[in-house]
């Protein structure tokens, strides 16, 4: 009886651990998930999330952010495919495209919009 105890015990210990080692990586992982697409410090940046079939992508997002980038020549705008970035999609919920992750000048996540976003949004958001 006191072995099986033990042994039950034992087994505990050990899924409480992997647990938390698995919440540990993926808390670490966070902040990394910005750090491998290469966004200059010191500007704002968006990155645009979209599928090759997208069609709101190319027809409403794209000319949002091409209107954008015309008003703010600061801005650096990243097109990222969903099906190569799964980490980010992942982190951030992403279910839906066209979206959007707008970060700051400071490389801090300002906001995530899931949809089509239009120019004036995106603009209040970088501010």
């Amino acid at each position: 009886m006191l072995e099986r105890t033990l042994l039950v015990a034992v087994i505990v210990l050990l899924v409480i651990a992997m647990r938390w080692y698995i919440q540990w990586r993926q808390q670490r992982h966070q902040g990394q998930l910005l750090n491998h697409v290469y966004l200059p410090l010191g500007q704002p940046a968006i990155i645009a999330l979209t599928t090759s079939h997208c069609m709101q992508c190319e027809r409403l997002q794209k000319p949002a952010l091409q209107r954008l980038q015309a008003k703010r020549n600061d801005v650096t705008v990243l097109w990222r495919n969903v099906a190569d970035e799964p980490d980010l999609v992942k982190q951030y919920g992403i279910m839906t495209v066209p979206s959007t992750v707008v970060r700051g000048a400071n490389g801090e996540l300002r906001h995530i919009n899931l949809g089509y976003t239009d120019e004036q949004t995106l603009l209040q958001q970088i501010a």
